[in-house]
C-alpha cells in the first residue's frame, strides 16, 4: 500500500505542480521582422503578403504580356510599312522642258486715259470691268444722294438674280457657268486677301474701297451671266425690276462716256497720269524702284465719287509695260540687252507672257533696271499696279523626268541611273543629265542608245527595288 500511496503521489505532484509552459514572445531584433520568422519551421504568410505577392505577380505578367504585344504590332507595322513602301510607281518617260528663271516684283505702267465726273454721288456701272470698250459707250452713271434708295433697290435686285442664278448652277442647269465664276474668282480673292490683311492688322482705312471693289466685280460676273440662257422665269421678272431701276435712275443720273476705244477699269490709284512709257525710259533707276517698293499691288475702286474726281481710266494700244529691278550675282547685263526678248511667268494669275521685248536696261545701285514691253495679257493683270513675276533665263528641252526618279545622279559629271520596267522586272539604264531644277530633270540615252524614250516605263521610286527585282 504504501508502494501504491508513493504512486499515487507522484502523479499527483506532477499533475498539480507542472505549469504549462508560458508562451515566449519573440526577442526583437534589429533585423527585419520577415528575416525572423522564416527561422521556424512552422511560419505561414499572412493574408497581406500573400496579396502582395500576388499582385507583384500579375504585375509582371501583365508587363511581359504589354511588351511583347508592342513587339509584335512593331513587327506586323514594320512589314506592312515595307510592303506598301516596296511596291513601285511608273509613269512614261515624257518630253517636256526646264525653265530656269529670276524672280522680281515687277511695276505695271499702261498708255491710259482717265475719266473724270462733273458731279457728286454714287457710281453704277455699265461697262463690265476689263472689257473692250468702244469710243463713245455709255460707261457708268453718277447717281445723284437724292436717289439713293433707288439704288439699294437695284443693288438689292441683282442680289436676287445672283440667288437665283446661283440655284439654277447648283442644280447643273446653266453650262459655262463654271467658267465665268473661275474667271471671277481669280479678280475676286485678291481684294479678299487685302481685307484678311487689313483686319489681323486692325487697319479699316481702306475697307470701303475693298467693299466697291468687289461690287464692281461682283457686278462684271452678273453681267457676264446674264449672257448664259438660263431659261427661269424668275430671273425673267428680277431682270425685268432691275432694268425699271435702271431707267428711273437714268433720269437724273450723269453719264460717263468712253472718250477712246481701249479696256476699261474702274480701280484707279492716282497713278494713272503720273506714271507713263516716258518715264520709264527716262527716269532715274532710283525713282523707279520708289515706284515699284510703295506702290499697292492690287488696284481698288471706289463707287461714292466727287466732283471733278476720276471715276474710270481706258488703257490704250492693249500696250504695257514691267519694269523691275533685278538682284544677285547671277544677274548678266548681256542677257538683258536692248530688244531681247523674255518669257514671263506670272504663277498667281497662271499667266505666261512670252516674247515680252526689253526696252530698257540699265544698271543701278541695287542691281539691273530692266523695262519689259508686251501687248498681251493687258486685260488678265488690268487690276495690278505691281506683281510677282518670274523671268525665264533659258529653257532646255527633251525627255523630261522626275528629279526622284534618278538614282545617284553625279550632277557635276552630267550622268545617273534610272530603273525601267523590262519585261516585268527592274532593269537599270544609264542616262546624261542635260539640265535640271528642283523637280524635273532633262536626260539623253548614253551614246548611240535608244532606251530611255518616250516609250520607256520609268521606276519613279526606285529606292522600292533593285535590279532584277519582279515588278507588276
Amino acid at each position: 500500500m504504501l508502494f501504491g500511496k508513493k504512486k499515487n503521489h507522484k502523479n499527483k505532484k506532477k499533475t498539480v505542480n507542472v505549469k504549462p509552459k508560458e508562451q515566449v514572445k519573440p526577442i526583437e531584433t534589429s533585423e527585419p521582422p520577415l528575416r525572423e520568422e522564416k527561422k521556424h519551421s512552422s511560419y505561414k504568410p499572412n493574408r497581406k503578403a500573400r496579396a502582395g505577392k500576388r499582385a507583384l505577380r500579375n504585375t509582371i505578367f501583365a508587363v511581359v504580356v504589354t511588351a511583347f504585344s508592342i513587339a509584335v504590332l512593331i513587327f506586323i507595322i514594320h512589314h506592312l510599312y515595307g510592303y506598301i513602301a516596296a511596291k513601285p510607281k511608273f509613269e512614261f518617260v515624257s518630253t517636256g522642258r526646264v525653265e530656269h528663271t529670276i524672280g522680281a516684283t515687277a511695276l505695271i505702267v499702261r498708255d491710259e486715259t482717265v475719266i473724270p465726273s462733273n458731279v457728286k454721288g454714287e457710281l453704277v456701272t455699265k461697262a463690265t470691268e476689263g472689257s473692250r470698250i468702244a469710243k463713245n459707250q455709255k460707261l457708268a452713271m453718277v447717281v445723284p444722294d437724292n436717289m439713293s434708295a433707288t439704288v439699294t433697290n437695284l443693288r438689292n435686285t441683282q442680289s436676287q438674280i445672283s440667288e437665283v442664278q446661283q440655284e439654277i448652277i447648283d442644280s447643273g442647269k446653266a453650262p459655262g457657268a463654271k467658267n465665268v465664276y473661275d474667271d471671277s474668282d481669280k479678280d475676286i480673292l485678291p481684294i479678299v486677301d487685302l481685307l484678311r490683311q487689313d483686319a489681323m492688322g486692325g487697319t479699316l482705312s481702306n475697307i470701303s474701297s475693298y467693299e466697291s471693289s468687289l461690287a464692281v466685280l461682283i457686278d462684271k460676273r452678273e453681267k457676264e451671266l446674264s449672257k448664259l440662257e438660263f431659261e427661269d422665269e424668275r430671273l425673267n421678272l428680277l431682270r425685268n425690276d432691275a432694268e425699271s431701276y435702271e431707267k428711273q435712275l437714268e433720269k437724273s443720273a450723269s453719264n460717263i462716256e468712253a472718250t477712246s476705244p481701249g479696256i476699261v477699269s474702274y480701280k484707279l490709284d492716282g497713278l494713272e497720269e503720273e506714271l507713263s512709257f516716258d518715264l520709264l525710259l527716262n527716269e532715274e533707276p532710283s525713282k523707279i524702284k520708289e515706284y515699284i517698293d510703295n506702290s499697292s499691288s492690287v488696284i481698288t475702286s471706289d463707287l461714292e465719287v466727287e466732283e471733278d474726281e476720276n471715276v474710270a481710266r481706258i488703257s490704250q494700244n492693249e500696250l504695257q509695260y514691267l519694269a523691275v529691278v533685278l538682284k544677285g550675282k547671277d544677274v548678266k547685263f548681256e542677257e538683258f540687252a536692248t530688244d531681247t526678248t523674255h518669257n514671263i511667268n506670272i504663277a498667281s494669275e497662271g499667266v505666261t507672257i512670252d516674247n515680252c521685248v526689253v526696252v530698257r536696261s540699265v544698271p543701278c545701285d541695287d542691281g539691273l533696271l530692266v523695262v519689259f514691253s508686251t501687248s498681251r495679257h493687258v486685260e488678265s493683270l488690268i487690276g495690278f499696279r505691281t506683281i510677282n513675276i518670274e523671268i525665264v533665263i533659258n529653257t532646255t528641252s527633251g525627255l523630261r523626268v522626275q528629279t526622284t526618279s534618278l538614282v545617284k545622279p553625279d550632277y557635276d559629271r552630267g550622268v545617273a541611273t534610272i530603273y525601267i520596267n523590262k519585261d516585268g522586272f527592274a532593269s537599270e539604264v544609264d542616262v546624261i543629265i542635260k539640265d535640271y531644277d528642283r523637280e524635273y530633270a532633262i536626260i539623253a540615252p548614253f551614246g548611240d542608245g535608244t532606251v530611255p524614250n518616250i516609250k520607256t516605263v520609268i521606276i519613279t521610286n526606285p529606292s522600292a527595288v533593285k535590279p532584277g527585282d519582279k515588278v507588276e
